[in-house]
C-alpha cells in the first residue's frame, strides 16, 4: 500500500486502495455502474511528454461511456472535443454536495451515481472532496486517476512518477 502523498492525511479506520496495475484499474473503470469523470483544472497544466492530463481524461471517458463534468476553466478546453451532450460544467464543491445527496437524481434525471472518477484537481482540495464522499455515502465509489495516493479515494493510484503515471494511463486506454 502507498502512502498518502500528503503525510498529515490520516483517513480514519476505512483507507482506499492504491493500484498499480492498469489491468485491475480498468476492470474497475468497465464496471457496469453508473459513473461521472470530473476533470480538474490542474488537468490543463500537467503535461506528460507534451500530452494533457486532460487528453488522457477525455480518452477514458469516452472507452467508459460516461457523463463528464469539468471544474474551473477546463470546460474551455474540454467543450469541443466532447460533443455527445454528456459535457457539464460545474464547481467541484456543488459537485460534491449533488453526490453527497441521495436524492439526487443525477445530471441526466436518471438516477445518483455509482461511481464517480477524478482526475486533474489540485491534491488538498480533491482530498476534502474525496473524504467527505468517503464518510458521507455509501452509494458512491470514488477513483482517483491523478500520480498521488490518495487514501479517502477507494481506489487511487500510487505516488507515480511522470514517466510511470504516462505509461500506467497508456496502458489503462488500451485496456479499456
Amino acid at each position: 500500500m502507498a502512502r498518502p502523498y500528503q503525510k498529515a492525511n490520516i483517513p480514519g479506520p476505512e483507507m482506499g486502495v492504491s493500484v498499480s496495475d492498469p489491468v485491475v484499474m480498468a476492470n474497475f473503470l468497465k464496471s457496469p455502474m453508473k459513473k461521472v469523470l470530473v476533470i480538474g483544472a490542474e488537468s490543463l497544466n500537467w503535461e506528460l511528454n507534451g500530452k494533457k492530463l486532460a487528453d488522457y481524461l477525455i480518452e477514458i471517458a469516452g472507452k467508459i461511456n460516461c457523463h463528464v463534468v469539468t471544474t474551473g476553466h477546463a470546460y474551455s478546453y474540454v467543450k469541443d472535443k466532447i460533443t455527445d451532450g454528456s459535457l457539464y460544467d460545474m464547481s467541484l464543491i456543488n459537485l460534491t454536495n449533488r453526490l453527497c445527496d441521495k436524492d439526487w437524481e443525477g445530471l441526466d434525471g436518471e438516477g445518483q451515481y455509482s461511481m464517480a472518477i477524478f482526475g486533474g484537481h489540485l491534491v488538498f482540495y480533491v482530498s476534502q472532496t474525496l473524504s467527505r464522499i468517503k464518510n458521507f455515502t455509501n452509494w458512491v465509489k470514488t477513483i482517483d486517476l491523478d500520480k498521488y495516493s490518495h487514501p479517502n479515494a477507494r481506489f487511487s493510484l500510487p505516488n507515480f512518477s511522470d514517466d510511470d503515471w504516462k505509461e500506467f494511463l497508456e496502458s489503462l486506454i488500451e485496456k479499456l
